[in-house]
């Protein structure tokens, strides 16, 4: 029988099914030559594409939609390539960076990346930017450097990629960062009092920690960038917030409003809430409610004034468009608070860490010297603790699920032995270098799976003889990421490292330190075993959310160390 008599007598199902396992033969065979491949140490060149089967579908990620942390981390999958690697999707492709060596050569090329793409991305589908504004990041070509590209033709006023960037970097690492933080430790530290005062020495019921403490921290943060009349003038803000980050996904996969009316209905009123609270301050404020750091009651921190100002002077921005570059600042602080509520949950479900960690922040207790009797810490030796450093870094590193995103903007970027494409799309997933057993502490006999906390991975011991020699039988640890650089990146790196990172340390370190000072909490057996949500929706866009609500039981500390003198 001829080749073409065998496929005519084939049955259809039988032929289709002959077909994809062909195919499928052919896909493994080049994907384990792509896997093997090494490109010699003392060549360039592009990247090799990931194998796939269908030429229209490329290799479309189909598992996904439904356990997208499962397909991130499958050992067979584009994000698992041993090296840079060109990915296609439909008619859309890019280019995947992981390992250490590899993700620390990407942010050190990083000076030569644009994000004005995903800025505009974020701020359109999420932030609902008008129209008018986002044309502004399509015309600016300026770069995003103090001095703009030659032959930039956008006027100083409009170099919005730039003056936006430069404006968070002025507030959060530099002179604005220390009134904020001081606004926020009174802030928190009276928000967790007021909370010790209406909590007795018996437990109290709680539905969910997440709630509890998180409403807590978000408050604290709030008035401290906006002053007391955002949430005074719209109290609904703090639940609208919430919901609104709980509908992050359904914005960015462009759902249209009528299939999700909630959320876009949700995001209509957190942008009013903003516009309110910024109108009254534009009616009220006067030069003379400017204090010695230039902030003011109305405004809050100089930076909205100032950024008010800003963009005003930018083509397309009215008080609409401000209100959505506005309210994406503020929502940024929903990573610090998420991983909060996340370490204190980890914190109080150890009781050897939990001892552990009080024992340390009790060495900070400062003596309370004012009317109000609050807990306050020598905040310089807070920072340095090591285990509460290791429970900061530990929560980040397990919790955190984003897409670091580069695009190299007019020249070639060089990774290694590797370069990519101008104007091509780089991905490096946190997830991928958060849960690398080849790089990642598992404990003397593994008994510490990456998959679950840990803040060992984080502390180094000295040696048996140096302690020894010493007469200590429990050694102090050091604190250390310096042997996970590339491999813990929470924060991205490079020129555009995230500005918020040094208020987020500091935050997260001083609420953890302030809840194990002041109260007993039980984490309630059904949630012990409390999982992240790794659906679609609650994936990829920063700190996990818990899957379901954490119940507790809580009640004032009952040791003589945390008991607050009347």
């Amino acid at each position: 029988m001829t080749q073409d008599n065998l496929v005519r007598a084939m049955p259809s199902h039988l032929f289709a099914l002959f077909l994809f396992g062909a195919l499928w033969l052919w896909y493994a065979a080049k994907r384990r030559g792509s896997i093997a491949h090494k490109q010699p140490a003392n060549t360039e060149g592009t990247p090799l594409t990931f194998p796939y089967v269908f030429p229209f579908l490329g290799s479309l990620p189909i598992t996904y939609l439904y356990n997208p942390k499962t397909f991130v981390l499958n050992r067979n999958n584009f994000f698992q390539s041993t090296h840079p690697t060109r990915v296609k999707i439909l008619n859309q492709e890019f280019y995947v960076v992981r390992g250490p060596e590899y993700v620390k050569a990407l942010f050190k090329g990083s000076w030569a990346c644009t994000s004005i793409p995903f800025v505009k991305f974020a701020l359109g589908h999420a932030f609902g930017l008008p129209a008018k504004a986002l044309s502004l990041y399509d015309k600016d070509d300026s770069g995003g450097g103090h001095v703009p590209h030659p032959g930039s033709a956008v006027e100083a006023r409009n170099r919005i990629d730039y003056r936006v960037h430069e404006s968070m970097t002025k507030f959060l690492e530099g002179k604005g960062l220390s009134p904020f933080w001081h606004r926020f430790t009174d802030n928190i530290t009276q928000q967790l009092h007021a909370m010790y005062e209406r909590t007795g020495s018996e437990w109290d019921y709680h539905t969910d920690l997440v709630k509890t403490l998180g409403d807590e921290v978000t408050v604290a943060i709030i008035n401290a960038l906006c002053g007391p009349y955002l949430l005074a003038l719209c109290p609904e803000f703090l639940e609208n917030f919430w919901t609104f980050d709980r509908s992050l996904q359904t914005y960015l996969q462009g759902i249209p409003w009528f299939l999700a009316p909630t959320a876009y209905s949700v995001r209509r009123k957190v942008l009013n809430a903003v516009r309110t609270w910024q109108r009254h301050a534009r009616d009220h404020f006067i030069d003379s409610t400017i204090n010695a750091d230039g902030d003011d009651p109305f405004w809050g921190c100089s930076f909205f004034r100032e950024r008010h100002k800003m963009f005003l002077e930018m083509d397309g921005f009215d008080y609409e468009a401000i209100a959505s570059q506005d309210f994406g600042a503020i929502w940024a602080a929903r990573n610090s608070v998420t991983a909060t509520c996340w370490a204190v949950f980890d914190v109080y479900r150890d009781p050897e860490l939990l001892a552990s960690l009080r024992a340390e922040v009790d060495t900070c207790r400062l003596e309370s010297d004012n009317d109000d009797k609050c807990v306050r810490f020598n905040i310089d030796e807070l920072l340095r603790l090591p285990v509460l450093q290791a429970v900061y870094a530990e929560t980040l590193r397990l919790r955190m699920h984003f897409y670091i995103i580069r695009m190299p903007d007019r020249v070639d970027m060089k990774i290694r032995d590797w370069v990519i494409p101008r104007r091509k799309v780089i991905v490096t997933p946190t997830t991928v270098a958060h849960m690398d057993s080849d790089v990642w502490s598992a404990g003397l006999k593994a008994e510490h799976p990456v998959d679950q906390f840990w803040v060992g991975r984080f502390l180094k011991y000295p040696p048996a003889n140096v302690y020894e020699a010493s007469q200590s039988r429990n050694p102090a640890p050091t604190f250390s990421t310096r042997d996970v650089e590339g491999s813990w990146i929470p924060y991205g790196g490079g020129p555009r490292q995230c500005p918020g990172r040094h208020f987020a340390k500091r935050q997260i370190l001083l609420t953890i330190a302030l809840m194990v000072s002041l109260f007993d909490c039980e984490i309630l057996e059904e949630a012990l075993n409390t999982k992240e949500d790794f659906s679609l929706q609650g994936f990829g866009s920063g700190v996990s959310h818990p899957a379901s609500k954490v119940p507790m039981r809580i009640r004032r500390r009952t040791t003589r160390t945390a008991t607050i003198p009347r």
